[in-house]
């Protein structure tokens, strides 16, 4: 990978790497699902890089700010990269249809790879009707389920150093350490911006404390609260133990039926992407 934020050896990475490299080298279209700020576009970047079209143009549009498809023709023989799908205007899902179907955009011939990304609540979107099924099921012929930085925290040392080395290389500033206690801090925030959000931390460390040991005072306010986990235990643990693999198993049993055996939903009941869910499945024998 040739972008710091593609960094990672946690399983959960990995996984989604493989297969945006084995779908690198077909020209179906690639429906990424994962939060906000998880490194949705690098991996479409990686995967054109991949592509027979690695030498035509790649183009990223978000379609929240899409207004016509005629924009679309400025990526023709490449990739467009279509951020946000769920954001796309109705009057245009329409056009976006015929363009996968027919390679054609308003009766000119059209010839690109899309690959779109979503938040994981498109497929609810489609339930309620405010997008199309069709056009849906045309996008999502190869889904990867891009894993949250939380999903995957063991990369999270790998790519702060990665961050920190960066912006003081680009800010001419001493990288500066963290101490343990802010290291613990770091360990247990959520991210909830995920890949940008540290990306961003690094950069005010860098910035604000050169060469400095970071200590837990020097952390922003909203990794220095305490987490809900931190504050009201979840489950409490009985005195004569239990059977770790046995809870787990349960767990999922029941994710599965309070979603009515949809395995997206149970995935996001537990804050689980649908690949980590799926793994978790087989490992256990569960149908």
């Amino acid at each position: 990978m040739n972008d710091d934020s593609m960094i990672g050896q946690s399983a959960e990475f990995l996984r989604v790497i493989h297969a945006a490299r084995m779908v690198a080298a077909t020209d179906v279209s690639v429906l990424l699902v994962g939060e906000r700020g998880t490194g949705r576009e690098m991996i479409a970047r990686e995967i054109h890089s991949l592509s027979q079209r690695r030498r035509a143009p790649f183009m990223a549009l978000s379609c929240l700010a899409l207004e016509d498809l005629a924009q679309l023709r400025e990526a023709a023989g490449g990739t467009l990269f279509l951020d946000d799908l769920a954001q796309l205007r109705l009057n245009l899902q329409s056009g976006l249809l015929t363009l996968l179907e027919r390679g054609e955009l308003r009766g000119e011939r059209l010839d690109l790879r899309i690959i779109a990304s979503t938040e994981p609540d498109l497929i609810d979107r489609v339930e309620r009707g405010e997008f199309r099924e069709d056009l849906y099921y045309r996008l999502n012929v190869v889904p990867l389920d891009v894993p949250s930085l939380r999903e995957r925290a063991g990369d999270i040392p790998l790519l702060l150093k990665e961050f920190i080395k960066e912006s003081a290389r680009q800010h001419g500033r001493r990288a500066p350490e963290f101490s343990v206690g802010a290291k613990n801090l770091i360990k247990s925030h959520s991210w909830p911006g995920n890949i940008r959000e540290l990306r961003n931390f690094a950069e005010r460390m860098v910035i604000l404390l050169p060469g400095q040991t970071i200590q837990p005072e020097n952390m922003p306010l909203e990794m220095k609260r305490p987490s809900r986990t931190l504050v009201e235990k979840l489950f409490h643990l009985p005195e004569t133990g239990i059977d770790l693999n046995a809870l787990e198993a349960d767990i999922l049993r029941q994710a599965l039926v309070m979603a009515g055996g949809n395995r997206s939903k149970a995935a996001r009941l537990l804050n689980l992407s649908r690949d980590t869910f799926l793994y978790r499945l087989q490992k256990f024998a569960i149908e």
